[in-house]
């Protein structure tokens, strides 16, 4: 799963909540903004620490090396070269 398609599921999960509230009059459209603002930047940290969790620094001279493992700092997937 990209984290395209994270967002679009995100984005679709969050019509379906406030799709309602809004149409009954007990949010705002600025209130939606604000808080899908909110998530947006409460998720990306979540994603970032998750990603990150458990990972080391290392020296230049090793991380030069052929036979160490590269991690994605996007998905978090090991590879090495």
């Amino acid at each position: 799963m990209t984290s395209d398609t994270i967002w679009q599921l995100i984005r679709y999960a969050l019509l379906l909540a406030f799709g309602p509230l809004i149409t009954k009059g007990y949010l705002s459209s600025d209130e939606v903004t604000t808080v899908t603002g909110a998530v947006g930047v409460i998720f990306t940290t979540a994603w970032g620490v998750w990603v990150k969790y458990g990972t080391r620094t290392t020296t230049a001279s090793h991380a030069a090396r052929i036979d160490t493992p590269l991690v994605d700092p996007a998905t978090g997937k090991i590879s090495t070269n």
